[in-house]
């Protein structure tokens, strides 16, 4: 971990300390007023992968590696006014290469000026859907379905965009609308001018909940839940002029539509389903233009889980597509604090009715407190 890095792990751990006399600290969080509080935390998730083909000699390769170790630092200031800070080093070891940048996930103020209703400052995830506001401490299968989730190449980082967001509810509507940083105005080295009025990026999704409604910063993949929940919804991001491909400049334009389901059976049963499908506009020549799907089916007795889930995105390009399907079987220890999920994943991508089959198999323990 870089020097820098290191001193702001310490500071953060410093702080904690320090204030932990002030008041009642229980898994993190630190009271410090009838209203205010301090959480500190940590996720790690440490990961075993096993890879068809992934040795020089062609034989099956190892890695071991962090997948996410990431420390969070949120809380509140008075009942109406919160905030989050989370940082990341992503990848922490894998192919054997341990200076992978440690940086600012997700750092925002948030203010309640209506009841149910904040806006959030700073730098935020991307609303587009509800699969990638998703936390990755809550997710259901191993990782993200990144092959699907295409925002405008070199905007922002991890999906994450400046910018100031309104989210909310209505009833059992919820609703997040942001203004975003996106691409900025600027000339290429070609003279061609990208976004020449300089005009924000607009991402917004609204979503109806049907049973429970789902009040979460990040949603959750699985909540072990007592109440059924439900809900379908759709996004939209754009930016005009803001890709520049060999046919030109293009407006980027993507688009979503999903819907969740996380239905119990009795005290130690629960049904967990999701359904995502994407649209992208990035110009008729960019591979990331084109049609993407997903999808997530588990079914949890007590700790055990099997689950299988399947992504594909079919682009507007020639041999640019991506198909994978990884069954997997989680075991909740204790919840998303201590679990292990694994799954073995079949991927193909580029020309899939010709592409060789790609086998790995992931085995990831997470740690989270």
């Amino acid at each position: 971990m870089p020097h820098t890095s290191s001193r702001l792990l310490l500071a953060l751990l410093v702080l904690a300390v320090a204030l932990s006399p002030v008041g009642t600290a229980v898994a993190g969080r630190i009271t410090l007023t009838d209203e205010a509080y301090l959480n500190v935390n940590l996720l790690m998730q440490p990961q075993v992968q096993l890879i068809k083909d992934g040795a020089p000699v062609g034989h099956v390769g190892t890695d071991f590696f962090l997948r996410r170790v990431r420390l969070l630092v949120f809380g509140a200031v008075t009942k109406r006014l919160t905030f989050f800070m989370e940082t990341d080093q992503p990848n922490f070891g894998k192919d054997g290469k341990y200076d992978v940048d440690f940086y600012v996930q997700d750092a925002f103020v948030s203010y309640e000026f209506l009841d149910k209703v904040w806006v959030d400052a700073g730098f935020i995830i991307a609303p587009l859907s509800r699969h990638n506001l998703q936390g990755a401490i809550a997710l259901d299968t191993v990782d993200f379905h990144s092959n699907v989730i295409r925002f405008t190449p070199g905007v922002g980082k991890v999906w994450r965009d400046m910018g100031v967001q309104l989210r909310g509810f209505a009833g059992p509507v919820g609703f997040r609308a942001a203004i975003l940083n996106g691409v900025r105005g600027s000339v290429q080295p070609d003279g061609r001018v990208i976004n020449p009025d300089d005009w924000p990026r607009g991402v917004a999704m609204a979503r109806v909940n049907f049973l429970t409604r789902e009040e979460d910063l990040f949603f959750q993949g699985i909540y072990f839940a007592e109440k059924p929940h439900l809900s379908m919804g759709a996004g939209v991001d754009y930016q005009p002029d803001a890709i520049a491909t060999a046919s030109g400049i293009h407006d980027s334009l993507a688009l979503s539509a999903d819907a969740f389901a996380d239905v119990p059976f009795g005290a130690d049963m629960e049904l967990v389903f999701q359904a995502a499908a994407y649209h992208y506009r990035q110009g008729f020549d960019n591979p990331n233009s084109g049609t993407g799907f997903l999808a997530e089916l588990g079914y949890r007795i007590g700790i055990v889980e099997p689950v299988v889930s399947a992504t594909y995105f079919r682009s507007r390009v020639d041999a640019q597509d991506a198909l994978a399907l990884r069954p997997g079987i989680n075991l909740w220890f204790k919840k998303h604090t201590f679990n292990l999920k694994t799954e073995v994943a079949l991927s193909r991508t580029g020309d899939i009715s010709e592409a060789e089959t790609g086998i790995a198999g992931t085995a990831q323990l997470q740690f989270f407190y």
